[in-house]
């Protein structure tokens, strides 16, 4: 089974780590199975797609920091993949009927489109959940009604708006050196005053804008419309804007920016989503 392959992995890559700091860090730190910010409908796949995904990615990070001596840094993301691992394992008892098969389940969520447009929807909330921990937002960059200050002060914004780069652009330590993405055509230069609080956090955030980068170009890309091709080349640059950003340490209001105007409108456009507001149970008199 895939989940025992990756436990296999990470218990092996960190035998010379202590499991009881990791099984009690685990007692503090769990609260639960994820929940999701966006407005999406979920589906028992997707879920489990999406807990998947997110396991490969801090199972990607302990093997990288493990092999760099970091072995702190690999610590830590062996705990986040074992609360992700506990997580799938609440999701396939949950799933109706309940699966003893994780990888039958995830190879069915590979193969469908609205499966895969819901894990990249979930995924980059997810990419916003950690950057916002990583340098201490102090609001939730995945609900939309916190860019109301940013639209206010702001022209609107769509996918080719250089409003996006404008507020990409950040200072690089203490020289105050301009950093800017490569396809920026912007002089504009907003003090980034941002301050890493949490490294790891902000490792998965890079890993998982990559992954999902890629993962949208392989699988689902290749699963859609052909006359949606131009909503799609938006789509994919929009997530390899989102990937630079998180790279270039970018101001949360571009990420947010990014995820909510951009991404999950285009996802719930080509894909044709369903909001969760608009999937209200029958009432029962």
């Amino acid at each position: 089974m895939l989940v025992n392959q990756i436990v296999v992995v990470i218990l092996g890559l960190l035998s010379s780590l202590s499991l009881t700091s990791i099984i009690m860090s685990l007692e503090d730190n769990y609260f639960g199975q994820k929940a999701y910010a966006h407005d999406f409908s979920t589906t028992d796949e997707s879920s489990l797609v999406t807990l998947v995904e997110q396991i490969k990615a801090e199972t990607q990070l302990v093997i990288a920091n493990f092999l760099s001596n970091d072995n702190f840094s690999a610590h830590e993301h062996a705990i986040s993949a074992a609360e992700l691992i506990k997580d799938l394992e609440n999701n396939i008892t949950q799933t109706n009927p309940p699966s003893s098969d994780v990888t039958q389940v995830y190879d069915r969520g590979q193969k469908n489109s609205t499966t895969l447009a819901l894990v990249v929807a979930n995924i980059v909330d997810d990419i916003l959940r950690k950057y916002g921990n990583a340098f201490a937002v102090e609001y939730d960059m995945t609900n939309m009604s916190n860019m109301m200050n940013m639209d206010m002060m702001m022209p609107e914004m769509d996918n080719s708006s250089p409003h996006t780069m404008d507020m990409m652009t950040t200072t690089n330590g203490t020289n105050g050196s301009s950093v800017s993405g490569s396809h920026s055509n912007t002089s504009m230069n907003i003090e980034n005053d941002l301050v890493l609080v949490n490294i790891n956090d902000y490792e998965t955030a890079k890993v998982l804008s990559g992954n999902i980068k890629d993962q949208f170009s392989t699988q689902l890309r290749p699963r859609s419309l052909v006359n949606e091709t131009t909503n799609l080349d938006r789509l994919e640059n929009s997530l390899e804007k989102l990937e630079q950003a998180v790279n270039m340490k970018a101001l949360p209001e571009a990420m947010m920016d990014i995820v909510h105007v951009q991404i999950h409108p285009m996802l719930q456009r080509v894909y044709d989503l369903e909001l969760l507001r608009n999937v209200m149970p029958e009432s029962q008199d």
